[in-house]
């Protein structure tokens, strides 16, 4: 594949609640709180949507890819890169026009408003004497403190300035997660219906217990945002578990996201949607190619006898359902395997050639399990062009 699969950006507004954990039956061993808490929603939650709305045939070609935001102001909102050294406040503004800001800050939801800002970042820096194999350090010379925040969202518009965030005035706009926890509990539902899915045999063996959900409020007209290669009828839809409701609208793929995922990454990049690559049995951080013929494995981002410089933090569980069983019954659900997947936001640098576009990465270098984890989007990659010192 050469071209750029994805064809549409699909919405997702809620009707209400979203689903924003794996949930767990309350017990005085799981009572956890927050132990299962997992939103927004991977790609594959937006696949399911997409595919029981397609032919069979069609499903072979689906490719999705997210998750992202998307401001009712017409801002798509992408994850910030780890290499930004943030510090908490909004960026400052200037004198000149606060009077003005304030009156447009007083508008709700006429356009988002930044939780933090970011003057500096980080680079990655070869060793000068050869006996280490170098380093992400700020771009300034200045030592970075160990309790600055990371994570957050920047705009897509912002996305050119990444490679010298201290030249816009005030700093890059950081923004926070535009949602909020609204845990609380309830029996089990049925499957079609918010009802409780009461009966005297589940209680019997310890099925109506209550059920801990994890409810996720998204600000008001706020959506969640989706790249997809195939258009759906627009419409209310259950999404995300729990037979919460979501009211889905298609638009066009943004012109400069497309000119971004057409950029060959030269220099430094950063992941847009977490990374998965590994074998069955070990997840791993760079992509990996095995041969069934008993040859050693390739580690094609290992170039010149120097591995890909990372800069990532702890990975998250991805696990997803694949569809019903064998014998076809709804309740009988197939997971795929469980595997560590590489946070959004991590920064690479690959030593030797520029790598091709994320869209013309092979296949080989993504798991496989049915189908290629490219369809998902995984590891969707953006160039952090001159981040590199």
């Amino acid at each position: 594949m050469t071209g750029l699969p994805f064809k549409t950006l699909i919405l997702l507004e809620p009707l209400g609640l979203l689903y924003g954990s794996s949930g767990r039956l309350l017990s005085p061993e799981t009572l956890t709180g927050r132990a299962a808490e997992h939103f927004p929603p991977d790609s594959p939650a937006l696949a399911g949507l997409v595919a029981s709305q397609l032919q069979r045939g069609d499903v072979w070609h689906l490719h999705t890819a997210g998750p992202f935001w998307f401001h009712p102001s017409g801002e798509l909102m992408l994850p910030a890169p780890l290499n930004l050294i943030q510090a908490e406040g909004a960026p400052s503004e200037d004198p000149a026009n606060s009077k003005g800001k304030k009156r447009k800050q007083s508008q709700p939801h006429l356009e988002p408003l930044p939780k933090r800002h970011c003057k500096r970042h980080l680079a990655w820096r070869e060793s000068d004497n050869g006996s280490s194999s170098g380093g992400w350090y700020p771009t300034d010379g200045l030592a970075q403190s160990r309790k600055s925040p990371n994570g957050g969202w920047i705009r897509l518009e912002d996305w050119p300035h990444l490679a010298s965030p201290g030249r816009l005035q005030g700093g890059l706009p950081i923004y926070g997660d535009p949602w909020q926890a609204l845990p609380h509990l309830h029996p089990r539902l049925r499957d079609d219906e918010r009802v409780s899915a009461h009966s005297e045999a589940a209680d019997r063996d310890g099925g109506g217990a209550l059920f801990l959900e994890y409810g996720i409020a998204l600000e008001p007209g706020v959506c969640l945002a989706y790249l997809s290669s195939h258009e759906v009828a627009e419409g209310r839809y259950r999404f995300g578990g729990e037979g919460h409701l979501v009211e889905l609208r298609c638009q066009p793929l943004p012109e400069k996201l497309v000119e971004l995922l057409s950029q060959p990454l030269d220099g430094p990049f950063a992941l847009i949607t977490p990374g998965l690559w590994g074998g069955p049995r070990l997840s791993r951080r760079d992509p990996i190619i095995t041969s069934k013929n008993g040859a050693p494995p390739q580690l094609p981002w290992h170039r010149h006898g120097r591995p890909a410089a990372i800069l990532t933090e702890r990975p998250s569980s991805w696990r997803h359902c694949l569809g019903t069983g064998s014998a076809g019954k709804q309740d009988d659900f197939r997971l795929s395997r469980g595997r560590w997947a590489v946070p959004a936001g991590s920064c690479y640098q690959i030593a030797g050639d520029p790598l091709a576009p994320w869209a013309e990465w092979p296949e080989a270098w993504f798991p496989k399990e049915g189908f290629c984890f490219k369809q998902l989007g995984t590891a969707l990659a953006l160039p952090l062009s001159s981040a590199i010192s």
